[in-house]
């Protein structure tokens, strides 16, 4: 099974979808989809397909970094011979949010034992569950993952409120230790759960871990509301932390495919289960720790560790009929389109990149799908520091923004992606198949091209989850690491080709 859409852009992706599919046959008319482009009569009004030529390039990620509000990926690819294997580790730090943090409510009694055994007036703790709230998921959702939890070493220094780089990993001077481990079923993830005892409690789309009873016993030590207490961990947030780091989600190198999660959901939380007693009844409970946002205690440190190895797959020796485009940290194709800087000056109607999927119509395709967003930039090889820049004019066509200015170097209204393009789309190949492609509008800034001579630059096509020019980093559409596709270059001879089609009038 495939990535499952979830979260609003995706939703308009879906949207943009049912759009192209009705309309994929006037792109391959003269008219580009486009009512108001005069027909193409070869005597006022031509068309030409321009050749793309395109050279294959990877990205040395070296600034992406993950927000909390980011979700983020977990999960093992395991299996992908084109583009290679993915890790991806979470790492995370859950604590009350109020204190001083007691279990359960005032008046409540509760016996800091672990059932099975029971205290005198019938109350225990039960377990200590980690939960995270899911979202979506990229891959194969029949390969089972398997996920393991670390406690973090308490004398780590460098796991703080922090944006950390992909590469991040907490210095762990003692070792972490593993305290829990699930090997799920992905497609089970959206089952409803109904706690132990309970018969009002259940939830959803959450991936929940069982903890040891030993990290339990680390947890529950401190809980009487006695002399002890106002020393104990639970008297503030500084002491909470000292004695509690965060955890290590682990990928374990089984499954083959990527699940997202949001660590500001109420759903992502420790729980700590419990039978306690008030007024002589008996009831079963259990009291959370949140990823904190700074409202009620610091902001919880959080991080993604992810791991690419390419070398091996296809991506890493690649055809030269075809590109390789992967979502950060990811592929990127280098694109020049020589015949635009002799092109006539002209009328240009239109001028549109199109980007055609090569399909291999198996397992593969139906399960590790093709980024939402494809995003196309200019290269400046002139620049001394900044080398790439927006496309001139066409990002939106109702908004002004001026890519050499190193402030409104985006439109102010956002990219229009109805009118620029560069989302997925689909149509149906030979046999009834699923094949993908991408458009790109670029009329205007041809257009200037060959009246105004502005430089015929060169493009770059990625899959971009931010958008990074003049030291700034805007969000794009993408989900991390979610999607790869196999495009045809220029040279493709097998129906994949990469091209400009271009309809003018010569003045």
């Amino acid at each position: 099974m495939q990535r499952i859409l979830s979260g609003s852009p995706k939703f308009i992706v879906a949207f943009l979808l049912v759009l192209s599919v009705w309309g994929c046959t006037k792109i391959d008319t003269t008219t580009l989809g486009s009512d108001l482009i005069p027909a193409v009569d070869n005597v006022h009004t031509f068309a030409d397909t321009l050749l793309i030529n395109g050279t294959q390039g990877i990205f040395n990620d070296t600034f992406t970094r993950v927000s909390y509000t980011d979700y983020h990926a977990l999960g093992s690819i395991t299996n992908d011979p084109v583009f290679g294997t993915t890790s991806s580790d979470l790492y995370l730090q859950l604590k009350p949010n109020y204190y001083p943090f007691y279990f359960g409510n005032a008046g409540d009694t509760i016996n800091n034992v672990i059932a099975p055994v029971i205290g005198s007036n019938g109350t225990s703790f039960d377990s200590a569950v980690l939960c995270l709230s899911y979202k979506t998921f990229f891959g194969d959702t029949t390969a089972p993952q398997k996920l393991s939890v670390y406690q973090l070493d308490n004398g780590i220094s460098n796991f703080k409120d922090s944006s950390y780089k992909l590469d991040f990993r907490p210095d762990q001077t003692a070792g972490e230790t593993l305290i829990g481990s699930i090997t799920m079923d992905p497609r089970r993830v959206r089952d409803y759960i109904f706690f132990k005892g309970s018969k009002k409690d259940s939830v959803t789309n959450q991936i929940r871990i069982k903890l040891d009873n030993s990290f339990l016993q680390s947890l529950i030590g401190p809980i009487n509301r006695d002399t002890s207490f106002l020393t104990s961990m639970y008297r503030s947030d500084s002491l909470f932390k000292d004695k509690i780091k965060g955890f290590r989600i682990k990928a374990e190198g089984i499954g083959n495919g990527l699940f997202y999660v949001s660590l500001t959901d109420a759903t992502t939380r420790l729980e700590v289960h419990y039978k306690k007693v008030r007024n002589n009844v008996i009831d079963t409970a259990y009291s959370s720790f949140y990823f904190s946002t700074g409202l009620t205690s610091s902001i919880s440190s959080q991080a993604t560790h992810m791991d690419r190895v390419r070398s091996g797959a296809e991506v890493s020796s690649p055809n030269p009929d075809a590109l390789y485009i992967q979502t950060t940290p990811g592929t990127y194709a280098n694109l020049s389109i020589p015949a635009l800087s002799g092109f006539q000056n002209s009328i240009i109607h239109r001028a549109e990149i199109v980007v055609e999927q090569i399909p291999t119509f198996d397992a593969l395709d139906k399960s590790m799908l093709p980024p939402a967003y494809l995003y196309l930039d200019l290269l400046n090889d002139t620049a001394v520091e900044y080398k790439f820049k927006p496309v001139y004019y066409d990002l939106n066509p109702s908004s002004t923004y001026l890519p050499d200015n190193h402030i409104y170097f985006l439109p102010t209204a956002g990219i229009d992606y109805t009118y620029f393009g560069g989302y997925l789309r689909q149509k149906t190949a030979g046999g009834g198949n699923a094949r993908y492609y991408y458009t790109f509008n670029i009329s205007r800034h041809v257009q200037h091209i060959v009246t105004n001579g502005i430089n015929n630059y060169n493009f770059r096509l990625y899959a971009p989850v931010s958008l990074s020019y003049y030291g700034f980093n805007v969000a794009f559409r993408n989900l991390l690491a979610d999607g790869r596709v196999k495009i045809g270059n220029g040279t493709n001879g097998a129906g994949y080709k990469m091209y400009m089609r271009i309809v003018y009038s010569k003045i």
